[in-house]
């Protein structure tokens, strides 16, 4: 009778709970998108605090490993997070420093040839009787000198102000993400100064309200997560380390323009999973236009053989041999995650599906090893 009633609770309750779920499906979903809403700066926060855990570990280990002095070890872990968030800084300076002065230049160089340009085409234009058709007639004979600068600036102002509510939308969104940003920096902090007690109480928690087998399953399962996702940023930064190189090195070779910036740019697009560096690559060849445009012709070809190199042999090997997951599921975790879920889909894909590739595979092959055994002693 006992049995009967445990087995009529493991299946009852399950089914309950599904139930419940599908009937209050739309309940949860504006719950969970409120709460995500509130907690927002904290989850912020707490990817802030896991990026910079992966340098603040190495600086501790490299720097503190071997000292015993108990001075500088009572003040290592506000050393290291110091160090963390200077190397992140340092290198945004330097990135920027890279790609902000030829940006500017080029934007300067394309601005100043717009007039050029405008009376280059009306001239072809006027000079060919066939397409002076496709203007209208008090256009024949336009010049870019004719245009009454101070009455396009004040449509622009007029256009503006009657936008004002948006543009206010803008800047309020814009300091909303200063502000997130700022509070899960703080809450960053304070997760790294305390992340032992922090994992401790976690797993207090987990010990007293579980049995041993569920505690024992969410600690593993989390252990994996943890892994897969610290292999999956070092792997992806290094391969946009790798490719940026490659890219600069390649247009230093063929003479490009912007060899640096472009390089710099494809690299810092390139943590962006599979499609990123072809963002980098359309911002080169307009920059690349600019100056010189048959050599943008070759920057093409030059990075559609760069991109080919970098998805059969860079990211498989680089990447997914870091995350144990092979090529053929990295490409389809950046699809499937694009699709569904956009950005963060393509971003996140891919170390979402390598837990559940890690979990399935040390299953199989524990299922697997038990079954021989079983067969051994038979």
């Amino acid at each position: 009778m006992k049995k009967d009633k445990n087995i009529l609770f493991k299946i009852g309750l399950p089914i309950i709970c599904i139930f419940l779920v599908i009937y209050y499906w739309q309940n949860i979903i504006t719950a969970m998108s409120k709460f995500i809403t509130v907690a927002n700066p904290l989850i912020v926060g707490a990817m802030i605090a896991y990026i910079l855990n992966i340098i603040m570990k190495f600086y501790e280990k490299k720097l503190f490993s071997k000292t015993k002095n108990k001075n500088i070890l009572k003040y290592k872990r506000g050393i290291s997070i110091l160090l963390s968030m200077t190397s992140i800084v340092v290198i945004l300076i330097l990135i920027a420093r890279l790609i902000i002065p030829e940006l500017k230049s080029c934007v300067e160089i394309l601005v100043s040839g717009i007039p050029k340009f405008s009376n280059h085409i009306f001239d072809l234009i006027n000079k060919n009787p066939h397409m002076q058709n496709l203007l209208p007639e008090n256009t024949s004979a336009f010049n870019i000198d004719m245009i009454n600068w101070k009455e396009v600036i004040d449509n622009l102002f007029r256009w503006f102000t009657s936008g004002a509510g948006t543009v206010i939308g803008y800047v309020t969104s814009f300091f909303s993400v200063i502000f997130n940003f700022v509070v899960g920096l703080i809450f960053a902090i304070y997760i790294l100064g305390g992340k032992e007690k922090l994992a401790n109480q976690f797993k207090r928690i987990v010990s007293t309200y579980t049995n041993g087998k569920i505690s024992t399953k969410v600690f593993y399962v989390l252990k994996v997560t943890d892994e897969c996702f610290h292999n999956f940023i070092v792997g992806q930064c290094m391969e946009a380390v790798i490719l940026g190189a490659l890219c600069t090195i390649g247009m230093l070779i063929l003479r490009l323009p912007y060899a640096v910036m472009i390089g710099v740019f494809v690299g810092c697009t390139a943590l962006i999973p599979i499609a990123g560096a072809y963002i980098g690559a359309i911002v080169g060849v307009i920059m690349i236009f600019t100056v010189a445009p048959v050599k943008s012709i070759f920057f093409i070809v030059f990075i559609i053989i760069l991109q080919q190199l970098e998805n059969q042999l860079i990211y498989p090997k680089v990447v997914g041999s870091s995350i144990g997951l092979p090529g053929i599921w990295v490409f389809a975790a950046v699809m499937i995650g694009g699709g569904l879920f956009g950005i963060q889909g393509v971003i996140f894909g891919i170390p979402i599906v390598s837990v559940f590739y890690q979990l399935i595979k040390n299953d199989l092959n524990k299922r697997e090893k038990n079954n021989i055994l079983k067969k051994v002693q038979v």
